[in-house]
């Protein structure tokens, strides 16, 4: 895509909100396939070097992931496609997000979903509910040294509800603010876009918790 010729006669808050938006698209959707695929390269390392173990299943997985990481890169370049979400549904997408992100024996990420209503949900809240999920689940990953990660999807009432749960080190009260840098942020800014409500509840050593509410159209 040429950005220059996409943003030509745009105002220049307009120019710099469409970067902004590229940037977090771009962060959001490649960062945690690379990050998932230095993950599983390193269990295969630590497998090549012991006595035992069978680093193969992680090297495959490493190298699906890259695969999806490329496929990542083309749908930012062209023009920020919905991608997944589109071809094989929110559900769909999640389900293949929490299996690319188990390792045997060092993390295991499931999926659970309860009477979601899809067709009620809009293209860009599916989108987005599927990039805060990618988002929390790096996050946790990369800051909480996790061994589970759950991720379920649910109605409650009027709402759809994402969930992402993780067993890992949480965040000591009064550093939460201090962390937009790592992910939070674009987070909460993704939620606001479909008028969800964004709540984290973490505490050091207990875990954290990443919920998005957002509404169904009436």
């Amino acid at each position: 895509m040429n950005i220059h010729l996409h943003l030509a006669g745009t105002s220049q808050g307009t120019v710099q909100e469409k970067l902004n938006r590229l940037a977090a698209e771009i962060h959001d959707g490649l960062t945690q396939h690379f990050s998932a695929i230095c993950l599983q390269l390193a269990v295969a390392k630590e497998l090549i070097s012991s006595t035992g173990g069978d680093p193969l299943s992680n090297i495959q997985q490493a190298i699906e992931l890259a695969n999806l990481g490329l496929a990542e890169t083309r749908r930012c370049a062209h023009n920020l496609l919905w991608g997944v979400v589109n071809e094989s549904g929110l559900t769909a997408a999640l389900q293949c997000l929490a299996e690319r992100w188990s390792v045997p024996s060092r993390l295991r990420c499931d999926f659970r979903s309860e009477n979601v209503p899809e067709d009620r949900l809009s293209d860009a809240s599916k989108h987005q509910l599927l990039q805060i999920a990618q988002e929390a689940i790096h996050n946790a990953v990369r800051h909480a040294n996790p061994t589970l990660i759950a991720v379920t999807l649910y109605r409650d009432a009027r709402n759809v509800v994402l969930e992402v749960r993780d067993n890992g080190l949480g965040i000591p009260a009064g550093r939460v603010g201090k962390c937009e840098g790592c992910g939070l942020g674009n987070m909460k800014r993704r939620a606001r876009e479909i008028d969800g409500r964004f709540k984290i509840t973490t505490a050091a050593g207990q875990g954290t918790s990443i919920i998005v509410t957002v509404p169904l159209p009436q």
